[in-house]
Order: structure tokens, then C-alpha cells, then sequence
């Protein structure tokens, strides 16, 4: 893959030609009776192309995938593409416990029309590494497509290493790291070692510290609800502006810190319902939305999400 590089006043930032930019990790809507609205799903997709967004991120942790069926997973990622035509990038998260069923995934969505797919590491049971590394060549080996490594520890149990990292690349189907962790050194690492790969920093309160570190770019939950702060970040950074950047990061965290205290999923659909939107919740478990939440995001939502639309 090409890189460019932007010029940020002081220093230089390599940006990724084909991959790079804000991505939203897509929300999935549901209607009255707990099944999944695409009509909605669609609706959310150009309204997104419409404010800017550079691409979107299909059936991960914000969809709720491991609460879907495969039926759902399948329809959800035809009806993103049906809507976006070729307007965006799509990248797709196949990953599942199982590689097999990863693998069938990653063949549906070659044929859905995905860019590109990525995959969180096998969870549940104690994989060694081994294992991880041959779930990731074998669904690589599966496809044409560009593989997108989930690094998520938190969830997955499992920390990407440089030293798996270099063994997985010698795959060239290994596009990047969708990395969401708070080891911005080891991003840093990953990035100075493979310049030529995509990295996406995934917490959204740390996007400019991503950004920083080497990130081309982020994909984000919050990115569904307050698009525009994102890619203010993101242009400011490109642009040097660092006070710009810095003053727009700290307004989204106003907006995340009250989103992580009732619930990211939840929360962002929510502030989406204030945009109009129709979502109907979280899939059980999740805890539905309260008053108490919901007066709150309305308050950051009039404060810092409003005024930066």
C-alpha cells in the first residue's frame, strides 16, 4: 500500500493512502420487537457519508455482533453495503471463536462487497499463541481481501505483540491493527516497524493521543453520534493545529466520560435517538437506558455535541 506524507509543522505524520480517516463502528438498530431495523441501518449509513465520515466498521463490538445471529451478522453487512454504493470504505469483523465459522464470515463478506475485513482474536478458551497466529493466516488464507488484526485485550484476553505481529505479516493479505488499548507504546512500535500498515487507534477519548503516537486514523463507537468532533480532531491534526486538536479532543471526552457511566452502547444510541434516529435499545443483557442517563446526555449532548455540528 502507498503512503503520503502530511506535513504537520514540526513533524511528519504518515497517512496510509488507502486506509485512514474516521470510521464509524457501526451501531445496530433494532425495531419495537428486539429484531434488527436494516431500513434504519441504512438510514444511518447516509446520514454518516453525509457528514463527512471516511468509512465504516461492520459487526464489531458496537453492533453488538456476538448478540446477533449469523443470519443477522450476514444481512446486516449487505444491507451497509447496499446503502454506502461504493461511496466508502467497509470493513467488516468476522472474528469469532471458532474459525470455521470466521472463515464463512470472511467468504460472505468478499461477496457482500466489503473492502476489506478484520478479525478480534479467538476468546473464551486460553489459546496459545500459536493458535491465535494460525486463526489469522487461515482466515487470511480464505480470502483476497485485506485482514485487519482486532487487537482489544480487555475483551479478548489476548495482547498483539510485535513479535506475532511480525509473523502474521508475512501474509501480505496483513493490511493493519485496529488497535484499542491504552498501549500507546506498543503502538508507536508497530507503526515505526510496518509504516506501510494502517493502524486505527480504538478508544475514541484517546483519538489525538492515537493520532500522535502513529494512528492513521480512528474507529470509534462515538463516531455513530458526534461525527463531527471526530473529524475536527482528525483534520485539525493533519492541518498541525495542535491547540485546535487538543480543545476538540477534550470536548468529546465531556461527551465519553458520561457515555461510559451509563453504558457505551446504550448511551450512544441514545444520544442517536436526539438525532432523530430510531434504535429501540441494547440486545439483553445490556441494560436499557434510564432517566437518570438519559437527562444526562441530553445535557452534553446541547453543550458540546450540538454547537460542533
Amino acid at each position: 500500500m502507498e503512503n503520503k506524507s502530511v506535513n504537520l509543522g514540526r513533524e511528519e505524520c504518515i497517512v496510509n493512502e488507502q486506509y485512514h480517516g474516521i470510521y464509524a463502528a457501526l451501531v445496530t438498530p433494532y425495531t419495537g420487537d428486539g429484531k434488527v431495523n436494516y431500513d434504519e441501518l441504512q438510514k444511518l449509513v447516509c446520514h454518516l457519508i453525509d457528514q463527512g465520515l471516511d468509512g465504516f466498521y461492520v459487526n464489531g463490538s458496537t453492533a453488538e455482533a456476538f448478540l446477533l445471529s449469523s443470519e443477522e451478522r450476514e444481512k446486516i453487512l449487505e444491507a451497509v453495503t447496499e446503502a454506502n454504493a461504493g461511496r466508502r470504505k467497509v470493513i467488516c469483523h468476522v472474528g469469532a471463536i471458532s474459525t470455521d465459522e470466521a472463515i464463512r464470515y470472511t467468504r460472505h463478506a468478499e461477496k457482500a462487497g466489503a473492502d476489506a475485513v478484520s478479525a478480534i482474536s479467538p476468546f473464551y478458551y486460553k489459546f496459545s499463541t500459536r493458535e491465535i497466529i494460525r486463526y489469522y493466516n487461515d482466515i487470511m488464507g480464505s480470502t483476497a481481501l485485506p485482514m485487519f488484526v482486532y487487537n482489544f485485550p480487555n475483551f479478548s484476553g489476548f495482547s498483539l505483540t510485535p513479535e506475532v505481529l511480525e509473523e502474521l505479516a508475512k501474509n501480505t493479505n496483513l493490511a493493519g491493527v485496529k488497535f484499542t488499548s491504552s498501549d500507546l507504546f506498543l503502538l508507536e512500535q508497530i507503526k515505526t516497524a510496518h509504516p506501510e500498515m494502517a493502524v486505527w487507534n480504538g478508544f475514541d477519548e484517546m483519538l489525538a493521543s492515537g493520532l500522535t503516537a502513529g494512528a492513521d486514523g480512528g474507529i470509534g463507537s462515538t463516531y455513530n453520534c458526534m461525527p463531527w468532533l471526530a473529524r475536527k480532531v482528525f483534520d485539525a491534526f493533519v492541518a498541525g493545529d495542535l491547540t485546535q486538536v487538543q480543545d476538540k479532543q477534550r470536548q468529546m471526552n465531556q461527551v465519553i466520560k458520561v457515555i461510559c457511566a451509563h453504558g457505551v452502547f446504550a448511551s450512544v444510541k441514545e444520544i442517536l435517538e436526539m438525532e432523530g434516529f430510531h434504535l429501540n435499545g441494547v440486545r439483553r443483557p445490556f441494560t436499557p437506558m434510564d432517566e437518570a442517563g438519559r437527562k444526562e446526555l441530553r445535557q452534553v449532548y446541547e453543550q458540546y455535541i450540538l454547537p460542533n455540528r
